[in-house]
């Protein structure tokens, strides 16, 4: 019977072992910084182009989505109504904006009084945007997710933000997509077409590497996965590969959530103690609250090529 039970999974063309193990269900909430984003970092043309398609994309896997937004963009010379309608379609297609500061100052090395100033100058045309999709819940995230040189200071903006019924958003997972896009608006521009592509490739191996290290990670931490938040840019090359990451994501046992329904998981109660100029994964932070050993150098890095292109880019 067995060896029957064989030749028929044989035939179907599903392993045995494939057949017996179990499904894996994982969730992760999808978050996108610095909107509206563009083509060269502050173009019209680009916030256009990019921001239908990765609405699109986002749509068609079923996928709510935040979006962080500096609203220091929107105000270019003549461009206000432009932008702010590039914004609006967030907006209408479902998704939550959140606060991301006015024109994305670090708090690490900016006053407090200042950074506070940013925060409500940040939010004047955000929340006007969202004053029909009330009530809804507040976001502000950090840029650089820098969060502040010392304790008091931190701990005093987390005060200003709970004042004003902001929670901060956390992320789990960040893949450097800003490193690749700069490189592939380049490639693009030059009409490399295979450097794109090579770029997208890739890409999209980082973001898989980068799953699986912090599935790992949570696992070590938790002893299970937890939700996880994805932190990346409504950018060329998501724009051009978004589409092929979430099957990507689905085929590795994901299903998309808001980032509410990602906070529910208890993990998210733990204390961010770290301190510190840089902006870490919530896992990494997390273990100076647990007293583990923070493993930041074992993290997947874009390929060597793509850092060396990245450099020479940066010392021209």
């Amino acid at each position: 019977m067995k060896q029957l039970a064989l030749i028929l999974i044989a035939l179907l063309g599903v392993s045995y072992s494939s057949a017996q193990a179990p499904q894996v269900h994982r969730t992760v909430a999808l978050t996108f910084d610095d909107l509206p984003e563009a083509l060269d970092g502050n173009n019209l043309v680009g916030m256009q182009r990019n921001t239908p398609e990765l609405l699109r994309t986002l749509k068609l896997h079923h996928a709510p989505a935040i979006g962080f937004a500096n609203d220091a963009k929107l105000h270019a010379p003549v461009a206000l109504e432009s932008r702010t309608a590039v914004l609006k379609q967030w907006v209408d297609a479902g998704m939550i904006l959140g606060n991301h500061t006015y024109s994305h100052v670090r708090l690490f090395t900016t006053p407090l009084p200042k950074y506070e100033g940013e925060v409500l100058k940040g939010e004047v045309i955000t929340r006007r945007l969202m004053s029909a999709h009330k009530p809804y819940q507040l976001y502000f995230r950090h840029p650089y997710t820098s969060t502040g040189p010392n304790k008091r200071v931190k701990e005093a903006f987390e005060k200003f933000l709970k004042e004003r019924c902001y929670k901060v958003a956390p992320f789990t997972i960040e893949n450097s997509d800003y490193i690749f896009n700069a490189l592939y608006v380049e490639a693009k521009r030059a009409q490399d077409a295979a450097l794109t592509v090579r770029l997208r490739k890739a890409y999209l191996e980082l973001n898989d590497a980068q799953f699986d290290f912090f599935e790992r990670l949570s696992n070590e931490m938790f002893g299970r996965e937890i939700n996880q938040i994805l932190l990346i840019h409504a950018n060329d090359i998501n724009a051009d590969t978004l589409d092929e990451m979430l099957k990507r994501l689905e085929a590795h046992g994901y299903r998309f959530v808001t980032l509410d329904q990602a906070l529910e998981d208890k993990a998210y109660q733990t204390r961010d103690d770290y301190i510190g100029p840089n902006g870490p994964s919530w896992l990494h932070r997390w273990t100076v609250s647990k007293g583990m050993p923070m493993k930041l150098r074992e993290e997947p890095d874009p390929p060597q090529w793509v850092l060396e292109m990245f450099k020479a880019r940066k010392g021209n």
